[in-house]
């Protein structure tokens, strides 16, 4: 929230934006949760934290029958 205009960082223009449209106090609460959401993910996955790692969906197994 305190972040510079100028961060470049990906979280920090993710919370400058929902911060214009929804309010600093909402973007605070959507924050801090996407934080709480991220160090869950750390813990039981036993992973360190990469600022540019990009997610994926889990995939259905493809079965061997089509």
């Amino acid at each position: 929230m305190l972040a510079g205009k100028h961060n470049l960082a990906p979280i920090s223009q993710w919370v400058m934006a929902l911060r214009k449209r929804s309010g600093w106090q909402k973007a605070a609460v959507a924050l801090a949760n996407k934080n709480a959401r991220i160090l869950w993910a750390l813990m039981t996955q036993e992973r360190t934290y990469e600022a540019a790692h990009i997610s994926e969906r889990p995939r259905p197994p493809v079965s061997a029958v089509a």
